[in-house]
């Protein structure tokens, strides 16, 4: 079992790798992939652009860490003798970010798609992550139930769960070739527009189906938190995939 000096030192690393990743993805994405023609700049000025990502990322952090923290408090309610720690949620950390996202857009009357210059950064820094996740064990707070399954996995404590982990990474890196195969397709400015709603959709469909095996605090219909914000974020995917039909 990891001392608490260790956890920190595995975390912080992985966690700022995927961060720095993020960054510079995102920046290889804004210049060299995406032409201007097919994505028009939304933003008035260069003022309006600094505004807009400082909303995004305050956002982000809000849901990521604040409320993530609040509701990793209720999981280990469960298990008082770890402790409270501070949490972050990718999941709380796009819904914030997305909220404030949209209704910066709405009040600057800004419909060309932002999302997408995100996209291959969101991809590759969650990824990374769950292989902190992963390194940290059961610390992380992101592992599965118990399972007798022939791939089931022992993160330090002897007993075979389910490596959601591992799930999660299988099916942001199949999204990932999926994505790039097609973004140099026919197809590529249907997912310029779309591709990071149709993430959306894909993302929070695991999450909400994820979270049945899962051990978090359940707050509604047996739902967790989780699966609870899954469910407006899949509908949100849906309908912005289904107005970008009529822009």
């Amino acid at each position: 079992m990891f001392t608490d000096f260790s956890y920190w030192h595995i975390k912080i690393f992985y966690d700022l790798t995927g961060y720095f990743t993020a960054f510079f993805v995102t920046w290889f994405f804004y210049k060299k992939v995406i032409r201007k023609e097919e994505l028009p700049n939304p933003f008035t000025d260069r003022n309006q652009k600094i505004e807009y990502y400082l909303f995004v990322i305050a956002g982000a952090m809000i849901g990521g860490i604040i409320i993530s923290t609040f509701d990793g408090a209720m999981i280990l309610g469960r298990n008082p003798e770890s402790g409270i720690l501070l949490s972050k949620s990718i999941a709380w950390a796009l819904f914030g970010g997305i909220i404030t996202a949209e209704l910066f857009k709405y009040f600057h009357h800004i419909k060309t798609p932002t999302g997408i210059l995100f996209l291959p950064g969101i991809v590759l820094g969650v990824f990374i992550g769950r292989l902190g996740a992963i390194a940290t064990g059961i610390r992380d707070f992101t592992y599965g139930l118990p399972t007798n399954l022939p791939w089931a996995m022992n993160f330090w404590d002897g007993i075979p769960i389910h490596p959601t982990m591992i799930y999660e990474m299988i099916l942001l890196a199949l999204f990932f070739i999926i994505f790039c195969f097609w973004l140099y397709s026919k197809a590529r400015k249907w997912w310029i527009r779309n591709g990071f709603y149709v993430f959306i959709i894909i993302y929070f469909t695991y999450r909400f189906l994820v979270g049945f095996i899962q051990p978090y605090s359940q707050w509604w219909l047996g739902l967790s938190t989780y699966q609870i914000i899954a469910i407006p974020m899949v509908v949100y995917g849906i309908a912005m995939i289904r107005k970008n039909k009529n822009i």
